[in-house]
């Protein structure tokens, strides 16, 4: 059980910091995320297609998928600015 409260405990610093971050600058913070996220999808999708014997891989989708959800995560990250701009 004190694993799970040391566990926790590391989450909710983390989480802490990250919310501080945001506040502090939502764009880049957000931004990068995104980029993190989108490169995840990426590799996970062509890991996928590996794995599962397509051919060809199909690299422009995979590509094209993670150019959109960098657009997305920019999208909150500005959404996610004008809130905090309108709150202060």
């Amino acid at each position: 059980m004190e694993t799970i409260g040391v566990v926790r405990e590391k989450v909710t610093t983390a989480a802490n910091w990250y919310g501080r971050q945001v506040s502090a600058r939502p764009l880049a913070t957000l931004t990068i995320t995104g980029v993190i996220a989108a490169a995840c999808l990426f590799l996970l999708g062509v890991a996928t297609s590996l794995a599962t014997g397509e051919q060809p891989v199909p690299w422009w989708r995979y590509f094209r998928d993670g150019v959109i959800q960098v657009l997305v995560w920019v999208g909150v990250a500005l959404f996610v600015r004008s809130r905090i701009r309108k709150d202060t």
